[in-house]
């Protein structure tokens, strides 16, 4: 008996760490001249469990066959290629995702409501957003470098006003007065501990429930999403 009560308390102890860790996650996105790159990255477990998306080629290729997606999946310790996909996003695709988005909304109970409780429990413990812009004309490059900072200023508030800012934000516009450039970086990590996660997903589900179909649109939604980021073979 004394090994099953031991048992039982290692177990009730590890379930208490984990719920009190952090999933801990990152987007960054950079455009240098032609080359972009954008990067999804997700830990939890104290690192045991991570994910990690990258699209290295982002290519608009016009109108009817949109942007050019090439995607890449790497193992946890981003040793080795996993998974690389390539797919155009068109406008039809971005229709038919609004629209599923869309019936989600309706499906579910106050999903605004749901969106600000949650991203309060949100800590952002990185923000960095750097840009360097030019337009070969002194005065074009300042009135544009003014836009751009009004720009940031807004997307920052609106930061601060729901999520949890743990960390000083390093925003610059540097303006390069003698030459024709564009080039941006942007990073944002944040982290939410397992158990607000947790409670959020069961919050998420008994607000879909309360509407008729919620949970059934919820799962569609889902699947199809899943479908959607399914390596090609």
């Amino acid at each position: 008996m004394l090994w099953v009560g031991l048992a039982v308390l290692v177990i009730i102890i590890a379930i208490i760490v984990v719920l009190c860790s952090y999933m801990r996650g990152e987007f960054y996105f950079s455009r240098v001249k032609d080359n972009d790159t954008l990067t999804v990255e997700m830990r939890g477990l104290f690192g045991l469990v991570r994910y990690r998306y990258v699209i290295p080629i982002i290519q608009f290729k016009g109108f009817t066959q949109g942007i050019l997606i090439k995607s890449e999946k790497v193992t946890q310790h981003n040793a080795k290629l996993k998974d690389e996909t390539r797919e155009h996003i068109t406008k039809d695709k971005v229709i038919a995702f609004y629209e599923e988005a869309k019936d989600v909304l309706v499906h579910t109970l106050n999903l605004y409501g749901w969106m600000k409780m949650t991203l309060a429990k949100v800590e952002c413990t990185e923000l960095k957003w750097i840009t360097r812009v030019g337009l070969g004309d002194a005065p074009e490059t300042a009135i544009t470098t003014g836009a751009i900072w009004g720009i940031k200023s807004s997307l920052l508030g609106f930061t601060i006003r729901y999520v949890k800012l743990i960390a000083k934000p390093r925003i610059d516009v540097i303006p390069q007065y003698n030459e024709k450039q564009f080039a941006t970086e942007f990073r944002f990590a944040g982290r939410i501990r397992v158990w607000f996660a947790v409670t959020a997903g069961i919050r998420l589900l008994y607000r879909a429930a309360k509407i008729k179909g919620g949970i059934r649109t919820w799962i569609q939604f889902a699947l199809k999403a899943r479908a959607r980021f399914k390596p090609a073979s």
